[in-house]
């Protein structure tokens, strides 16, 4: 749907069972409708380098995806796949007759004040919290399907040497020395990963690449009870079949990132004690260099909405998610070099 659809849709629309829409937020790659008690989801038609939502038919595939792959962790949350049609001059998600324009995911809608992230930024989470979110996380990720031949050092290190796109802008925000750093970072990391490769593909060997979330932050949990982990990547199989190591060092490497680096050790070590993924040295290496990447792609995507954000306000906002990130791949960089 377009912008001014999605706006009708709004305006005059109707949706399932009464709801009555209050609020819309957009994403780059999202539409999402926010009404009394649910949430309709509608995907974007943009090709991207990382996903392909273009067409009709793209779009319906991967809300399917989305509702089944997020039904293994929140399936009170995850609710249906619904047409969205226009009939009689209005917008009807749910509808059976008209025009078919486009599909939604129907989500229960929870309470934004029990946001993790929220909640993270008042000060209100513990180690009890970190614990809560663990009942949930390590039963999915111990019976997660085990997907061996996916991951190699190549691939991760494309991945990652993919931040060089924005050494100019590094370089004009924060100085030379900045730039310089960041693509001294790069050919770092591709001598660690080349040294590396063994143990990556020992891992993959042994189980640990697991088909899981992908993108495990504290914005995509509610602390209910129990807490609910949401909104898994469902467009690229390659961002989620990953090391748990990985999948771990988002969250604990956001905790970090907000202040706590407490509740992200007491994290590794619960997790570690309840279900052994980090067994020595080298493990806690690798775990250290996939917080780097991890802090490379906010830090990348970051840079990369200053560049595209008009209102000063907002590109304010990015700017500064921009420095701090850079700062904190700066530091585990710095660490992992020596």
């Amino acid at each position: 749907m377009t912008r001014e659809q999605i706006h009708a849709l709004m305006a005059t629309g109707e949706f399932p069972e009464g709801n009555v829409p209050e609020k819309l937020v957009e994403t780059h790659i999202s539409w999402v409708l926010l009404c009394n008690a649910k949430v309709y989801k509608i995907k974007k038609a943009v090709k991207l380098s990382f996903l392909d939502f273009s067409t009709l038919e793209k779009r319906k595939h991967f809300v399917e995806q989305e509702l089944h792959l997020n039904q293994r962790l929140a399936p009170a949350v995850y609710l249906r796949a619904l047409s969205v049609v226009l009939h009689d001059g209005r917008y009807c998600i749910g509808g059976t007759e008209g025009e078919l324009v486009d599909h939604a995911l129907e989500m229960k809608r929870l309470d934004n004040s029990l946001e993790m992230d929220v909640l993270l930024a008042q000060g209100k989470v513990d180690r009890t919290d970190i614990d809560r979110v663990l009942q949930v996380l390590i039963p999915f990720h111990r019976n997660a399907e085990i997907i061996r031949g996916h991951i190699s050092a190549a691939a991760i290190l494309s991945d990652f040497a993919d931040v060089a796109q924005i050494r100019d802008f590094c370089t004009a925000s924060l100085g030379a020395a900045q730039g310089a750093d960041l693509i001294a970072s790069i050919a770092w990391v591709k001598a660690f990963l080349t040294e590396q490769a063994p143990l990556i593909e020992q891992r993959d060997r042994e189980g640990f690449t697991r088909d899981v979330h992908g993108d495990l932050h504290a914005g995509n949990i509610f602390l209910t009870d129990p807490p609910t982990l949401f909104d898994c990547i469902e467009f690229s199989p390659h961002f989620r079949r990953i090391d748990l190591l990985n999948e771990l060092a988002f969250f604990t490497m956001e905790l970090e990132f907000a202040g706590h680096p407490e509740l992200s050790a007491h994290l590794m070590e619960r997790y570690n004690s309840a279900f052994p993924v980090m067994r020595n040295a080298a493990d806690r290496k690798l775990y250290l260099f996939y917080k780097l990447y991890r802090a490379n792609v906010r830090m990348k995507v970051n840079a990369i909405r200053v560049q595209q954000t008009k209102e000063a306000g907002e590109r304010g906002k990015r700017m500064e998610l921009f420095t701090r990130y850079f700062e904190l791949y700066r530091g585990y960089w710095k660490v992992l070099a020596g």
